[in-house]
């Protein structure tokens, strides 16, 4: 297939909050030395890949996780289109905890996210929004070639629903863990997956 444009989007590696279990949203911890190691087997994984460009989220996180990937081989163009969703008051706290002072909306977000309503954070279809602005950016600058994207679980799974023109209820259908690839394609402005979640590289 000539002239298409491949896109390889990597959730960043394990944090310190993810071990910890609290949602990160906007806010931000390090990467824990097995997120590293993550990133640098998965490293080894794409060496053989020549990408044209590469692009971050704002998180430390996903820029650290960059840099770790690419930042002796390309200039890292970070973008906030590719933050995590923004979870409001949520951010920070410990998911057993959100459990128990706000129960009825966290079971919505995890089990029935049509029906979440964020307090001052986004919704699931302004993060669907923004990933497909990115996209299209990247489609109307280059027309092929191959692009490193460092982004997070949901940000991910919102293109993937979006490309895959499926209700916001599936959007937790699709295994991100942390380190793992997501390939995406566009030929002539016709987007398809290649494979999700990819973690071969962590076996």
């Amino acid at each position: 297939m000539d002239n298409k444009l491949e896109l390889f989007f990597v959730r960043h590696g394990e944090t310190e909050w993810n071990r910890e279990g609290r949602l990160q949203g906007w806010l931000d911890s390090p990467l824990t030395p097995n997120g590293i190691r993550q990133i640098n087997r998965l490293k080894e994984q794409l060496k053989e890949i020549c990408f044209d460009a590469a692009f971050s989220s704002t998180s430390e996180r996903a820029f650290h996780t960059a840099q770790l990937l690419a930042g002796y081989d390309l200039t890292i163009k970070k973008d906030e289109r590719l933050l995590e969703i923004h979870l409001g008051s949520w951010q920070g706290k410990r998911i057993v905890d959100i459990e128990t002072f706000d129960a009825e909306r966290y079971a919505h977000y995890c089990h029935q996210p049509e029906k979440y309503i964020p307090d001052t954070g986004e919704s699931f279809q302004q993060v669907i929004q923004r990933m497909n602005n990115f996209l299209e950016y990247c489609e109307s600058s280059f027309s092929e070639g191959k692009i490193l994207v460092i982004s997070h679980g949901v940000a991910i799974r919102a293109l993937i629903i979006s490309i895959l023109q499926l209700p916001i209820n599936h959007i937790w259908d699709f295994e991100i863990d942390g380190a793992s690839v997501t390939k995406m394609v566009s030929f002539k402005k016709q987007r398809m997956i290649e494979y999700i979640g990819k973690t071969d590289f962590l076996e």
